[in-house]
């Protein structure tokens, strides 16, 4: 990075998405931007040449542990303060959603992998890049959630897989915030809204970038250690 006065985000899952909305956003917020990048910069390339050097691209796949320390390393490499972590890295795999219980195939792994991205991915990151906010005055983590994990407003019958697994991340995140509240951190589970995506469909209500709007509007808040930690993206509580 150039200009190492700049405030420093990672944004995970980059490549496109919400993830792709976030590091433009945050690219017109003048924050040196590290997008992590599973399947391809495609979407990241263009970005690339009009904001030059505050914008890297770090290849990250956040269920293999030796791909995230590669990341923190490479990141070591040009900065050494992150002000914000958003873990926004995340799968839907049930093609079919509305499968019954008895209709569940546990040999495919799919409630294996959606673990292992969705809750224990964000756990991998934050272990290897949590030096790096440790220096920084906001200190902030942003976990990209849904109203999926709410366990008091859950009316489904299906979408087992994602459903636990974002509530797990509501757990880790409440868990974290006990954690590192004495030094500073603050944790938010942020619940995105129905976005227009590959995984929210075509008629959702809201487009990719409506929700980075959102969301680095919250990122930009003075947030108190006791300040509700599981919100949508218009800082709205919602319940666990």
């Amino acid at each position: 990075m150039a200009d190492r006065m700049k405030k420093g985000v990672l944004v995970t899952g980059a490549d496109a998405g919400l993830g792709l909305s976030l590091v433009k956003r945050f690219l017109q917020g003048e924050f040196a931007v590290f997008a992590g990048i599973y399947h391809s910069d495609a979407g990241l390339n263009g970005l690339a040449g009009e904001y030059g050097d505050s914008l890297a691209l770090i290849p990250l796949d956040v269920a293999d542990m030796d791909s995230v320390r590669e990341a923190a390393r490479q990141v070591a490499e040009r900065i050494s303060t992150l002000d914000i972590v958003i873990n926004n890295a995340g799968i839907h795999l049930v093609k079919n959603p509305s499968q019954s219980l008895e209709q569940l195939d546990f040999e495919n792994q799919q409630f294996q992998q959606t673990m292992d991205v969705n809750a224990f991915g964000p756990l991998r990151v934050l272990q290897q890049f949590q030096p790096f906010l440790e220096n920084s005055e906001r200190k902030l983590i942003i976990n990209i959630s849904s109203e999926a994990g709410s366990i008091a407003d859950c009316q489904r019958e299906n979408q087992f897989a994602y459903c636990m697994s974002k509530a797990a991340l509501n757990m880790q995140s409440k868990i974290l915030q006990n954690y590192l509240r004495p030094r500073g951190f603050k944790v938010l589970a942020v619940h995105p809204g129905w976005m227009r995506t590959n995984m929210g469909g075509p008629h959702a209500a809201i487009s990719p970038d409506e929700s980075a709007e959102g969301i680095f509007q919250l990122a930009m808040r003075e947030w108190k250690a006791d300040d509700p930690i599981y919100v949508d993206c218009q800082g709205v509580p919602l319940p666990w």
